[in-house]
């Protein structure tokens, strides 16, 4: 059975109920398919692409900040990758200067390519972040450490302090 032999009988059925309708009725029928294919036209197609027009340009100032936040990223990446190159004096100068938040007692002698570093009781957090301040800002590496244990964190004590010597390797 074909298509056209199902739809025939339909098509002759509508034809026939549209005939047997007076001219005012069929005025209102197709006035009132016209109005339903406009407001189907508006709903599928013009309404979300009038949307899509009035949030275009919201949408474009997001995307461009998002895309500046994104450089400026990649520029602070590709900064880290390769460090700005620091003089030996500059690395040593930096040591010498920021030695406070290791406590009173330590003390920095510097060596040709290598700067000493003795603790007496320096804190364990405040000697963590100074290591990592010297690899970042001074470019410094330890390459030995000689560390003990003074006191260890209780309820005399807030945090672990350490005593001993590093060596750390200036750029």
């Amino acid at each position: 059975m074909s298509l056209q032999t199902l739809v025939t009988p339909v098509r002759k059925g509508w034809q026939a109920a549209w005939a047997r309708r007076n001219p005012r009725e069929q005025l209102l029928l197709g006035l009132g398919a016209w109005v339903m294919g406009l407001a189907a036209l508006w709903a599928l197609a013009l309404a979300p692409a009038l949307q899509t027009w009035q949030e275009a340009p919201a949408r474009q100032a997001l995307l461009d900040a998002q895309s500046q936040r994104m450089r400026e990223l990649q520029m602070q990446a590709q900064s880290l990758q390769k460090p700005a190159a620091i003089s030996r004096n500059d690395a040593a100068l930096w040591l010498e200067k920021n030695l406070a938040e290791l406590g009173p007692n330590a003390r920095i002698s510097l060596q040709g390519e290598s700067a000493s570093l003795s603790l007496q009781a320096a804190p364990a957090a405040a000697l963590a972040l100074w290591l990592s301040q010297a690899r970042e800002n001074a470019q410094a590496l330890p390459t030995q450490a000689q560390l003990q244990q003074v006191s260890a964190p209780g309820p005399d004590h807030n945090e672990a302090t350490w005593r001993g010597s590093l060596v750390l390797r200036l750029p």
